[in-house]
């Protein structure tokens, strides 16, 4: 039995280390490395109408991955609609990329002050990486993109507002 336990705890230690030593399909993509130029993507809108990035340029963008399966991903919306509200009108911006088939119907009507975008063939989310949910990037002025928060935090608080500001 000790020679059970111990086989299977060295096998885990070398998958450990070869998973973390490996690195992943973000990683290799130099297009998604912080201090480098975001990749640009044209999506379509709620109502159809495509919208880039690169159309974005002289203004903050958070790239916001999200799933409406995802709880994190719905809590973290309030607060992203606040932050939104926060800045001066179309000084910040937020692309809202929905990683599903289609996005569901009680999301169309949200009053949100910021864009939903469909992915629907998962092209930009695999560009992006964006692996786990919610995945936010965030874009400055000159399209470079500056930070990368996996998971939901709140948004509208005063040190994200400040380091947003900062930009």
């Amino acid at each position: 039995m000790k020679r059970l336990v111990r086989y299977i705890c060295a096998c885990l230690m070398t998958l450990t280390v070869l998973a973390v030593s490996a690195p992943g399909k973000a990683q290799d993509d130099a297009s998604v490395r912080i201090g480098a130029p975001a990749p640009d993507f044209r999506l379509p809108g709620i109502a159809g109408e495509g919208k880039s990035l690169a159309q974005y340029r002289g203004k903050i963008v958070l790239v916001n991955f999200w799933a409406s399966w995802c709880p994190y991903c719905r809590d973290e919306m309030p607060s992203m609609d606040r932050l939104v509200k926060a800045f001066p009108k179309g000084d910040l911006v937020i692309l809202a990329v929905n990683v599903e088939k289609k996005i569901p119907e009680r999301f169309r009507k949200l009053p949100f002050a910021f864009d939903f975008l469909s992915d629907a063939s998962g092209f930009v989310q695999q560009r992006y990486g964006a692996n786990r949910l919610p995945d936010t990037f965030i874009v400055d002025r000159k399209g470079v993109l500056r930070q990368r928060v996996t998971g939901g935090i709140p948004w509208d608080s005063s040190q994200v507002v400040s380091y947003l500001k900062s930009l």
